[in-house]
This record gives structure tokens, C-alpha cells and sequence, in this order.
């Protein structure tokens, strides 16, 4: 990797954030769902290639602390923050290595789980190759390698907006400069736009993604020297080179592939053979930008469909709820359920209705397959219905949830989770997230999820180590309110005294610690 590209990071570090389908206990859940033997994230050797701040290991190394973790930069600045960051949390099972990609040799050892999130098309031909090469070398036999990259046809309006910004900018003597005039022009163009036409649609929308990107992500992914987007296929012929093959997407989950319906679907099989050449037509169909693309060796058997007994053992998690508030589990009638992202489905069996309604009780918490199947004989039963509950109906509820899982409207763990869905007596955050929320940055749940806090729940959250109970607490917060270190109001009007602010706060404690609780951010 050049040194120029090592100083560009160096003078505006890449922000991170914890990518969410790069974790662990994500990629064993797919690698076990493909019919692969994968180790347990809980004791996982895990390198990431391009690790910036650290804001995606840091996480993982504060949830499973029997792991090992190590993440590479060439940028001698970012590895910096991310070394200070680990000590602050006193994280010992994670290493910051300042290295270059290009420079990693048989030392290095093997991994159970490679990352390496947007790098591929950062850099230039040599490190691409040496990324697969380091994924082949240092991949376990039955590892899962997570690599990120731009698409075609997706991105080429993005390389028109970095031609265009890098041409606008070109007499920039600073990269502040060059930023300023980007962002200029990028808004000169928004404002130019009338959408009367499909072209002035496009744009307008791609623009308002880039507009709320920051300094960095608009520097590392429109403004710096490399920018290499690919073809599927491409990608997939190169890994090839290097004995290695798709497993999957991480966007898709458990399917293998995008569905454009039946018809089209048809379509596409008259016109094209071949499954890589296939996906390269959704691609374009759905505009693809980024891709996710989950590698193995070679010679690793994958499984081309997931069928319902590969849920065996698995941990299914569902935010649904009913849309009625009470439902006759019994009857047939269709009833609807959605979940926190709005996402709906409908049936009228009776036993899916009742593992629906399980998973929703039970959530934020995980519900392990076999227990959910009997629960829902139990609540079915319970309701009036039969019994026994018939098998063929017991079966026809595993297809059932193996199609929600695959239309991502239930999420699939190889594990319980690692932290608390309800608030214990004496709450704990984990040290990172309490050193996260006490330099008021954005903290990392243990769903590795990005959670933004407003001011009472950061103040809250560093008070929780365990050793506080809910009166403790409220005591402490009103004094850093009577302090003016916190603000607590009622009606619009600040609580400055000590005896008001802790009234306000015991009765917002609860809620707030329920909401934390939910936020997958409270841990035993």
C-alpha cells in the first residue's frame, strides 16, 4: 500500500462504525446454514485487514472476551486511537498492529473469521491481491472470510460525482480545501436538479446519501487516489485465482441470491446459464452499489439451499408483534404481525400464529428453535387446540420460520446473546460502551449495532458497573443536575434542585433502564 494513501489516513482518519453483518456470530450462523463446521464465535481467532480506529474489533473483543482478535493498518495515527481506546477499556484480547497489508507473511497464523470492510476497492491491483492471497493462506479449512467492495452498475454514478468533485477540486492546496469544494459543488448540483425526469430522480437521491456522510466517508469513498469498483463476476473470478469461492452475501443472509419474482426470474433463466452471470443481472436490475461477499476455500461443500432441519440448534430472534391485541390462536383467520422495522407478514396457521406471538414476548431475548417449537405446541394447546399437536404440522412450522428467517423478518444466532433483555437489580454496561458513551461518541451495542444516545442515557450508562442500584443511581444523577454537569426538565423547565431532580429521575429510571435493556446495551 502506498505511503501517500497511509497519510491520507493519517490526516483524516476513517470514522468506523461496527458492521453489523462482519460479526462473528453472524458469519457462523451462515456458515453453519451453508452445511460448513465453523468455530464458535465465543472462542474465534479473528483478523481484520483495514481496521481504521477500531470501532468494528473493539466491540467483539468487549463481548467475547475467550477471543482473539487483530486488526492491521498501515495508518500509524488510526492504529494509535484505536491502541488507546482498547487500554481504556482495558481490553486485553485484542491487538492494534500498524502493518502493511502487503507486508504480512506465514507469521501471521491462522483465522477462524477474516474482515476486511471497505478495502478492496480502496486500493490499488497489488493489494487486492494480496488481500485474497492473505484470505488463502491464513483462512481455517472451515473459515468465513467477509469482503466489502463497490459495483457495477451501480456505482458508476458515483464515479460521475468523483470526476466531477476531483476535477472541481483539483487547485485545492489542503484536504480541507478539497472537501469544502466538493461539498460546494455537490450542493450546487442537488439545487440544479428539478426531478421532472427519471435521470433528476437518481441523482437527487444519491446525493442526499452522500450528504450525510462525513468528512471521512466522503473522502475515503469518493476523494482519495484509489477507487476500484467491480463487476460480480470480476470479484468472483479473481477469488477464484486464489482457490477461494462465495459462500453467500452478508446483506442476504441466508438466501444465495436476490429473487426478481417468478416471472422474471423466468426470464432470466432463458436468456442465462450461468448463476455468477445471473446475479450480475439482478445487480443491475436492483442497482446494487456495494457488495458483501462471504468467501470459503475452494474446496469446501456448500449447501445450495438451507433447509429447515439446518435451524437445528439455532437461537431465532423476532421483535414481532400482532397488529390486534388479542388473537384466537385457534381459528384459522389470517393475522398479521410486524416487527420494529415495519416489516409485516401475515399467516392463518394456527401454530405459526403461536410462534409469532412466543418470539414477540420473548424478544429482546433469543428463543433457541427447539424451545420455541415446543412453546408453541404448549401456547396452541393451552389455547384449545388438540392435542398432541400433529408432526406434519410441527414441520410445516419449521418451513414456516425458515422462510421468515429467510426473508430476514426473523434473525438467526449460533448462541444466546450476550447481554441482558431485561434490567437486573444493580445494572452493568461493558467498559467499552461505558468509554464510549463517556466521550459522548456513538456506542456499539451487542447486537454490533451503532446506537446514537441522548445526554440522560450516556450520563446513565457510565454509572452502570454494576455496583449501583436504582436508588443509588438516581441519587448520583440528581447531583451532577444540581451540579449543572446534567439536565433533567419537567414541563419544559430545568431541574436544578437536588430533592426535584431525583424525584423526575426515579421515576424515568425504570423506562430509561428498559430501554437500554432493549437497546442490547445491559450485560450480566
Amino acid at each position: 500500500m502506498s505511503q501517500n494513501l497511509a497519510q491520507q489516513y493519517d490526516a483524516i482518519p476513517f470514522p468506523g462504525l461496527p458492521v453489523a453483518r462482519s460479526q462473528p456470530d453472524y458469519l457462523e450462523t451462515i456458515a453453519r446454514l451453508r452445511g460448513m463446521q465453523p468455530e464458535a464465535a465465543a472462542r474465534a481467532r479473528v483478523l481484520e485487514l483495514g481496521c481504521a480506529v477500531g470501532q468494528n474489533l473493539l466491540p467483539l473483543a468487549d463481548r467475547y472476551p475467550q477471543a482473539r482478535f487483530l486488526g492491521i493498518d498501515q495508518s500509524a495515527r488510526q492504529i494509535e486511537i484505536a491502541q488507546a481506546a482498547a487500554r481504556e477499556a482495558a481490553l486485553d484480547n485484542v491487538e492494534f498492529r500498524r502493518q502493511d497489508i502487503l507486508e504480512i507473511d506465514s507469521q501471521l497464523g491462522p483465522f477462524d473469521y477474516i474482515i476486511a470492510h471497505a478495502v478492496y476497492s480502496w486500493v490499488d491491483a497489488p493489494v487486492r491481491d494480496k488481500l485474497l492471497a492473505v484470505c488463502r493462506d491464513h483462512l481455517a479449512p472451515q473459515g468465513i472470510a467477509y469482503v466489502s467492495y463497490k459495483t457495477y452498475p451501480g456505482w458508476a454514478i458515483h464515479d460521475m460525482f468523483r470526476a466531477m468533485m476531483l476535477y472541481d477540486a483539483r487547485t485545492a492546496a489542503t484536504s480541507a480545501e478539497k472537501l469544502s469544494r466538493a461539498r460546494m459543488f455537490l450542493e450546487f448540483l442537488d439545487a440544479s436538479l428539478t426531478e421532472d425526469h427519471a435521470y433528476d430522480a437518481l441523482v437527487h437521491r444519491e446525493l442526499a446519501v452522500l450528504a450525510r456522510q462525513s468528512d471521512g466517508y466522503l473522502w475515503h469513498d469518493h476523494l482519495e487516489a484509489f477507487s476500484h469498483p467491480v463487476y460480480f463476476p470480476e470479484f468472483v473470478q479473481h477469488a477464484k485465482t486464489y482457490q477461494l469461492q462465495p459462500a453467500g452475501d452478508a446483506v442476504l443472509g441466508i438466501r444465495l441470491r436476490d429473487d426478481l419474482g417468478d416471472e422474471i426470474e423466468r426470464q432470466l433463466d432463458a436468456i442465462i446459464t450461468d448463476d455468477v452471470e445471473k446475479e450480475l443481472c439482478r445487480d443491475v436490475v436492483l442497482n446494487r452499489t456495494i457488495r458483501q461477499t462471504l468467501l470459503c476455500h475452494e474446496a469446501v461443500s456448500i449447501a445450495r439451499s438451507v433447509t429447515p432441519e439446518r435451524l437445528s440448534g439455532l437461537y431465532l430472534e423476532s421483535s414481532l408483534q400482532p397488529a390486534r391485541a388479542e388473537i384466537d390462536l385457534c381459528s384459522t383467520a389470517v393475522e398479521q404481525f410486524s416487527n420494529r422495522g415495519g416489516t409485516r407478514v401475515s399467516t392463518p396457521v394456527p401454530l405459526a400464529k403461536a410462534a409469532l406471538v412466543h418470539l414477540g414476548e420473548a424478544w429482546p431475548d433469543y428463543v433457541r428453535l427447539e424451545n420455541l417449537l415446543a412453546a408453541a405446541c404448549a401456547r396452541l394447546e393451552a389455547a384449545g387446540f388438540p392435542a398432541p399437536i400433529p408432526t406434519d404440522e410441527i414441520e410445516r412450522l419449521e418451513n414456516n420460520l425458515a422462510q421468515c428467517a429467510a426473508g430476514q423478518v426473523i434473525d438467526l444466532h449460533s448462541d444466546r446473546p450476550s447481554f441482558l433483555p431485561r434490567a437486573s437489580d444493580a445494572p452493568v454496561a461493558g467498559p467499552l460502551v461505558r468509554v464510549q458513551a463517556r466521550r459522548g461518541e456513538v456506542v456499539a451495542n451487542r447486537r454490533h449495532e451503532a446506537v446514537r444516545l441522548e445526554m440522560f442515557d450516556r450520563n446513565l450508562i457510565e454509572l452502570l458497573d454494576g455496583t449501583r442500584d436504582l436508588p443509588k443511581l438516581a441519587d448520583e444523577l440528581a447531583v451532577a443536575a444540581s451540579e449543572g454537569r446534567l439536565t433533567v426538565s419537567k414541563d419544559l423547565e430545568r431541574l436544578q434542585n437536588y430533592d426535584d431532580a431525583k424525584h423526575a429521575i426515579g421515576i424515568a429510571l425504570p423506562e430509561a433502564l428498559n430501554r437500554l435493556a432493549r437497546l442490547a446495551l445491559l450485560v450480566a
